[in-house]
């Protein structure tokens, strides 16, 4: 059980969002110093949204960090919401990356999607977020990116021995993160072309 809270954990959806900025930003400009900034960036409305569940769980208005009671997760999605529509504006308004514009508007849809979905079952949010970066990373870099897959089984592996999610939860998780980063792809090269 230790093994399994570790990983989920380390595949905290907060944290593991952490990186998409700075591969996708240096993977279309190449340049460090720029990258760097923008994940810094993207640090400050991920550290709100981790400030704003720690003072959730603290208040009694989450039962954990993982917001695992289906009932209490609409109101995270509208924080997030909130959080995600001034990160937005921000890239527009300090001229960001084109590629972390599209995200940005992708991930927000994405919690629209699974708003949505939280409506008939709880999706995992960890094994959504991981195969969403996955499969963003895998499109982007190809190779042996690919291998970063094989992390989603142990994830979903620890979420459902932590008995925060059924099997059911997990795969349509890892579904909804495929497909989101599937469809922001595909809208990507046709808007490049």
């Amino acid at each position: 059980m230790l093994i399994a809270r570790i990983i989920s954990l380390l595949f905290n959806p907060v944290f593991i969002i952490t990186f998409l900025p700075f591969f996708l930003d240096y993977k279309t400009s190449s340049n460090l110093s720029l990258s760097i900034n923008w994940t810094i960036y993207t640090l400050v409305f991920l550290g709100a949204v981790g400030l704003f569940v720690t003072y959730g769980v603290y208040k009694k208005i989450f039962t954990d960090f993982d917001v695992s009671k289906r009932e209490q997760r609409p109101l995270l999605f509208l924080f997030f919401t909130i959080a995600g529509i001034l990160y937005t504006l921000g890239l527009l308004i300090f001229k960001g990356p084109w590629i972390l514009l599209v995200n940005a508007v992708g991930i927000l849809f994405g919690v629209f999607l699974v708003s949505l979905i939280n409506l008939k079952i709880k999706a995992s949010l960890h094994v959504a977020t991981l195969s969403a970066l996955a499969s963003a990373i895998a499109v982007v870099y190809r190779g042996y990116y690919y291998f970063i897959f094989l992390i989603i089984p142990l994830v979903a592996w620890s979420r459902i021995k932590t008995k925060r999610h059924t099997l059911p939860e997990t795969i349509v998780g890892g579904f909804v993160g495929v497909f989101l980063s599937l469809f922001m792809y595909y809208i990507i090269k046709l808007a490049a072309s």
